[in-house]
């Protein structure tokens, strides 16, 4: 199961609000494969669909459907600012589910991204050591 963040959470309210769609949710979906895996994408969607999950915390909801939701075990949804900017990440706080790992062709940053052969926590593009993804 994917969970939300604290931090998250309120920056997904924060954008619905802006967005003047306060009752919407956040859907997160995999697509493709690439040289990472899945990618996931992460958009507004104002109901949720047959077999989704909803995921909720501090009245913040991000619809998950089965097939991502399976892939996404054990992540959290957060959010990350930075000199490079901001946005939400995907992470695994206990490691990749097995099988995970990436392998893409360029070094994002110190403490494992793509393509820089650490694997400790997993992950893609993140540069936190709990990992996330985020290769394209």
């Amino acid at each position: 199961m994917i969970t939300i963040s604290d931090i998250a959470a309120e920056k997904i309210k924060d954008i619905l609000k802006v967005e003047g769609a306060p009752n919407s949710a956040l859907r997160v979906t995999a697509t493709g494969g690439g040289c990472c895996g899945p990618q996931y994408e992460i958009m507004i969607d104002d109901k949720s669909g047959d077999g989704d999950i909803v995921v909720e915390r501090e009245g913040a909801k991000v619809f998950v459907d089965a097939v991502t939701a399976k892939a996404l075990s054990g992540a959290e949804l957060g959010f990350i600012s930075d000199e490079r900017g901001e946005g939400f990440v995907l992470g695994f706080p206990k490691g990749m589910p097995s099988g995970g790992g990436c392998g893409c062709g360029s070094s994002e940053s110190s403490g494992g991204g793509c393509g820089s052969g650490e694997r400790s926590g997993g992950g893609c593009g993140s540069g936190e050591s709990s990992g996330g993804c985020g290769c394209s």
